[in-house]
């Protein structure tokens, strides 16, 4: 499905400028903007706007916040939006588009969704990488690409390292090494008696040139992880559009989670995360 970002700029006297073209990221027209296309959640900032990303045709266009729509429960899908978009609190960084209007598109969301039972894991990854199941083995590549740009195995260690940020991915105990924008990570989670490794790194792929292609997909890498969630886990999040699927906790502010849930955290430098229901 195309996608086209379609801006109206209003000046002087409130009169309309139609402008419909294909969006680069070098291209994010101000003022008020519709638009379909893809949403993921942003890197955790304390100096820029926007919570999450717009992406069409797989190019980062615009922040986005709002303080009236649930994004979290749209992240990965394929949505209309409706806004004012502003610059934001540094040139170097795109603007930020101001939600007054969300609808969730049905059919395809750019997304495919893998169950891989030998790793007891199901989990989201863009269409465009190329998925590769051998045993206990899943590694996924970019196109053109011949070195994986992820790759999950079962690790031969049964405990966690140590050195790295401790959190929880899914319920589950989890160690990461490297930090988020560094291009590379080295996440090992906990499942009953095995270590999951999640081995990703940006500086493999031959094709990424640009600073701007590897902090998207560094976006999407982040997706893909904090979609993980474990066969054998009766533990899983409620999918429902309760406020525990969607709180923010932790952080400078230590927000306390309600009764009954934890704070899964996908920022481990920032300790920010989401309260998670805890099903027995």
């Amino acid at each position: 499905m195309k996608r086209f970002l379609c801006a109206s700029i209003f000046a002087g006297l409130l009169f309309s400028v139609a402008a419909c073209t294909k969006t680069t990221v070098s291209l994010s027209p101000l003022g008020p903007v519709s638009g379909t296309g893809t949403l993921i959640p942003a890197d955790v900032s304390l100096l820029r706007r926007g919570s999450h990303l717009f992406l069409i045709n797989g190019k980062q266009t615009y922040y986005v916040e709002s303080k009236t729509e649930n994004l979290v429960a749209v992240e990965g899908q394929t949505v209309y939006l409706e806004g004012i978009a502003e610059k934001n609190t540094s040139k170097n960084h795109l603007p930020v588009l101001i939600i007054s209007k969300l609808t969730s598109v049905k059919g395809d969301s750019g997304l495919h969704l893998w169950n891989i039972p030998a790793l007891d894991i199901q989990l989201q990854t863009p269409n465009a990488w190329k998925g590769n199941i051998q045993k206990s083995v899943a590694s996924f590549l970019l196109p053109g690409e011949e070195i994986p740009l992820l790759i999950i195995r079962i690790s031969g260690s049964g405990s966690l390292p140590t050195g790295g940020s401790e959190y929880y991915l899914s319920g589950h105990r989890t160690v990461r090494i490297g930090t988020q924008g560094s291009g590379k990570a080295d996440v090992f989670v906990e499942d009953n008696d095995s270590i999951l490794h999640i081995r990703f790194d940006v500086s493999t792929q031959r094709s990424i040139e640009r600073v701007e292609d590897a902090k998207l997909l560094e976006s999407e890498f982040e997706f893909a992880l904090n979609s993980i969630k474990f066969l054998s886990d009766k533990r899983g999040t409620n999918t429902g559009s309760g406020d525990l699927l969607s709180a923010p906790c932790g952080g400078a502010a230590n927000i306390l989670c309600p009764q009954g849930s934890f704070c899964d955290v996908f920022d481990p430098a920032l300790k920010i995360g989401k309260c998670r229901s805890i099903q027995p």
